[in-house]
């Protein structure tokens, strides 16, 4: 890992206000409306507050979607980054 490295991760983990540990379980990105958009993704990392997802193909989502995990919980979701094959995101509550 040289510096340039080190200080990425550094400054990615310092923006999270949750450790993610590390996990692998099937998932779905779905997203649209009439006839939604089902993406096969592998759940990466996963915290109260977040998740980073890797899909098969790079794919650009929209900001606000679903994320379906195996056991049938769903999750409305913001990506707040992508990179690659690897997506970011943070769950989002639902307000009152």
């Amino acid at each position: 890992m040289n510096a340039l490295t080190s200080k990425f991760h550094l400054q990615a983990a310092e923006r999270r206000t949750e450790a993610r540990p590390r996990t692998l379980k099937g998932a779905k990105l779905v997203y649209g409306g009439f006839s939604p958009t089902v993406i096969d993704c592998l759940v990466r990392d996963l915290s109260d507050t977040g998740a980073r997802v890797e899909t098969d193909v790079m794919v650009m989502v929209p900001e606000i979607l679903s994320l379906r995990l195996q056991d049938g919980h769903s999750q409305r979701v913001r990506r707040c980054w992508s990179k690659g094959h690897e997506i970011g995101l943070e769950f989002l509550t639902e307000a009152a």
